[in-house]
């Protein structure tokens, strides 16, 4: 280990000299530099164009990209256009040397958040803005996608912006007047600028492919997923950078070598694969050159239909793919990998441990867990990841709260100002929200602070923070928008209630109403299962009414759990989306309940509407919906005493099995509209399925073998599989067991 060293940066060398024995310092600590660019008037815009060109001259090694408008007539180093980045696919598999980001007409906060984890060790991460003066009161364009209708991001200031400049340090400075010098100035006499002492670490690294010891820790666990005890997956974690995807691609390429031929990755787009499969690719030409990778991508969805045979199954990016998929993935396949980010600009939050793990200890009782935490592309106490850290709540320790049924709770409504000018307070919340929710994003940050038509509302027990809400202020859209919204005209960006309301539920007069949203409503895992969430969701409600809401609604993947808690409730299904949404892989529903008597009518006859439709799509556009669901969501037409005593006698000789299913189909239709509720799940199942859903025998009979842990519980074991016979001797039992009460 070194004794350390001091940087120091001559006043009387040009910039580019400057910055060059900046980055050789920062190299050998395998540290990124952060050089921030402040343009002071919009007069000195000639002199940023200049100074941009000369840094970026100086960047003679390497490829580099950009965020946010291109200025004009830049020089880039390979004197051709850099990456433009205007999404995050775009990230997957990037590294770069240099990273420009111009801050001066707004700010992709998210995409500035993810971009970060791409740049090398000595790269120079540039950030362009007006004065820190200028930038805090400054309107952010791109907010505009957080906002709701008519709000507009170029007539507010972004209280992001200020809670971000707040948590700033440790930058360099660059602008006209001051030249370069270190956020916190360290001016000797001699007029030198110096950064602190800070020890060089000369870490011991692995050979050649690994970049880090955890690394080669990580693909030996994978091994031993292929030549252990089956049944017994590995779970791959770390924050972005680590060499997650990298170490898949690498074992799977040594694998390979030593005669596996059937080795498959998934992941939620092919894109999360790339880098796993770059490497398996490179790894592979210095093994076997003459050998075609036999690592193949499948989609999740063609994977779990076709299930073909599998030496090992790599799932990366594990935690956007939704929980009964990876479930079933953990059924069928008996040497799993899931590798898995942990921070929240990749979408994921961290309930996806807190959620699988227990699903694997019941299933897999032998399964493993590695965790990486020394980077790959930089030093673990690189300044600009800490940066990030900080200023994006990436790293919030969340404490551990204790819930005491003897004592009193508390709700509090916290204002924006709030939470800006408390931290502390905003890192406990942003931490809860990351912590018990599916997904959270920088965005969801960013929107907090900067969308006006958010409120949240939090749970207390003696200062312990026990749950969290966010609430969306919709509707009271004008008679006229409302009305091209119903006719398809005009789509409203931040009001789901009030577009549903007009445009699916053809309730335009509705979408006239305030009403709210509960966006998101936690409780700390901790305390989960105690009546905090019924008794946070009262608290909302009565918060909504002394706001005078007409409606309160919420949208979420269904589940039957989360179905049985909102309609305790008396909220009331009135709209359910066609097909599964991606972040939870259920499909989308829609509650309602009215805050004010005067539109309990309205929202009761909404639901009537619903029922009754989605009864007659079950053979259509809902087949694929989940039994469970359809048996909680449906109402089938009312069976006349008439009806009834036609068709017992028929039902009777079916049920000794003196009639076959064909000639009685439709009186077992009319049957079990009239019994579904009173019937076994198992055979419910069945029945909804057969009946309401249409399947053939041979649909049908797949589904029930494949049924387990989706419809009979997690806890099930696996049964032998279905035939027609056997079904029809249960159904005629069922039937039998209902002609004889």
């Amino acid at each position: 280990m070194s004794s350390g060293l001091g940087v120091e940066v001559g006043v009387g060398l040009n910039l580019c000299q400057q910055l060059s024995a900046l980055q050789q310092q920062y190299q050998l600590r395998r540290w990124r530099l952060p050089l921030w660019l402040q343009l002071e008037t919009p007069a000195d815009l000639p002199w940023l164009q200049q100074t941009v060109n000369e840094i970026l001259t100086s960047q003679t090694a390497g490829s580099g990209f950009w965020l946010g408008e291109l200025l004009p007539d830049v020089i880039f180093p390979d004197l051709r256009l850099p990456l433009q980045i205007k999404h995050k696919g775009q990230l997957l598999g990037v590294e770069a040397d240099w990273i420009v980001i111009n801050g001066i007409q707004g700010i992709d906060w998210d995409l500035l958040a993810a971009s970060s984890g791409c740049l090398r060790a000595g790269g120079l991460w540039l950030l362009i803005t007006p004065t820190v003066a200028e930038f805090a009161l400054q309107p952010n364009p791109q907010a505009q996608r957080l906002l709701s209708y008519p709000l507009q991001a170029s007539a507010q200031a972004s209280h992001f912006q200020q809670f971000w400049l707040s948590q700033q340090q440790d930058w360099w400075l660059y602008s006209k007047a001051l030249g370069l010098q270190p956020q916190h100035k360290n001016q000797s006499a001699a007029g030198m600028l110096r950064i602190n002492s800070a020890p060089i670490y000369d870490e011991p690294r692995p050979l050649a492919p690994f970049c880090s010891a955890q690394q080669q820790q990580a693909v030996a666990a994978i091994f031993k997923v292929v030549s252990g005890h089956r049944r017994r997956p590995l779970l791959l974690t770390a924050h972005r950078g680590r060499g997650k995807s990298a170490a898949l691609g690498i074992a799977a390429a040594k694998l390979q070598q030593q005669g596996k031929r059937t080795l498959i990755i998934t992941a939620p787009q092919p894109a999360a694969a790339a880098v796993a499969l770059q490497h398996a690719k490179a790894h592979l030409a210095q093994l076997l050159p003459d050998e075609p990778l036999a690592l193949q991508f499948w989609p999740i969805d063609l994977l779990l239909q076709e299930k073909p045979a599998a030496d090992l199954v790599l799932v990366d990016e594990a935690a956007a793919i939704p929980l009964p998929q990876l479930q079933q993935l953990t059924q069928h396949y008996s040497r799993l990998v899931f590798a898995t980010t942990e921070h929240g600009y990749e979408g994921t939050g961290r309930s996806f441990s807190l959620k699988f793990q227990p699903y694997l200890q019941q299933h897999c009782p032998g399964w493993q867990q590695v965790q990486l935490h020394t980077p790959v592309r930089y030093a673990a106490d690189d300044p600009l990841e800490q940066q990030i850290f900080r200023s994006f709540l990436l790293a919030c320790d969340q404490s551990t709260p204790s819930y005491d049924p003897a004592l009193a709770l508390q709700t509090q409504r916290h204002q924006v100002a709030d939470l800006r000018a408390q931290p502390a307070l905003l890192s406990r919340i942003f931490g809860l929200l990351s912590l018990a929710h599916y997904q959270t994003e920088v965005t969801d940050l960013w929107a907090l602070l900067d969308n006006p038509q958010l409120q949240l509302l939090a749970l207390y027990q003696q200062q312990q923070l026990l749950g969290c809400a966010v609430l969306s202020l919709e509707g009271e859209l004008p008679a006229a928008l409302a009305t091209q919204v119903y006719q398809g005209e005009r789509r409203v960006q931040g009001h789901l209630l009030a577009q549903s309301l007009a445009f699916h539920l053809a309730a335009p007069a509705l979408a006239a109403l305030p009403m709210a949203r509960v966006q998101r409503i936690v409780v700390h895992p901790s305390c989960q299962g105690a009546g905090l969430g019924q008794y946070l969701l009262q608290a909302i409600e009565h918060h909504a009414k002394l706001q005078g809401m007409a409606l309160l609604g919420t949208s979420f993947g269904a589940t039957p759990a989360l179905l049985r808690f909102w309609r305790r409730q008396q909220f009331l299904p009135l709209k359910l989306s066609q097909h599964a949404e991606q972040a939870s892989g259920e499909p989308s529903m829609l509650l309602l309940k009215a805050c004010q008597p005067a539109f309990s009518g309205a929202v009761f006859q909404l639901q009537q509407q619903f029922a009754t439709t989605l009864y007659w799509q079950l053979a259509d556009s809902q087949r694929r919906l989940s039994p469970t669901l359809a048996l909680m969501l449906c109402q089938p037409p009312k069976m006349t005493p008439a009806t009834d005593t036609h068709i017992r006698s028929p039902l009777h000789l079916f049920a000794d099995g003196h009639r076959p299913y064909e000639l009685v189909d439709t009186l077992l239709l009319d049957w079990f509209n009239q019994h579904a509720s009173h019937l076994s799940p198992a055979i419910a199942h069945v029945l909804v399925q057969k009946l309401w859903q249409k399947q053939s025998w041979s649909e049908l009979c797949k589904n029930v073998s494949q049924q387990p842990a989706i419809e009979r519980g997690a806890a099930a074991k696996k049964q032998p599989s279905a035939t027609k016979p056997a079904l029809l001797k249960q159904i005629r039992a069922a039937v039998a067991a209902t002609l004889a009460d």
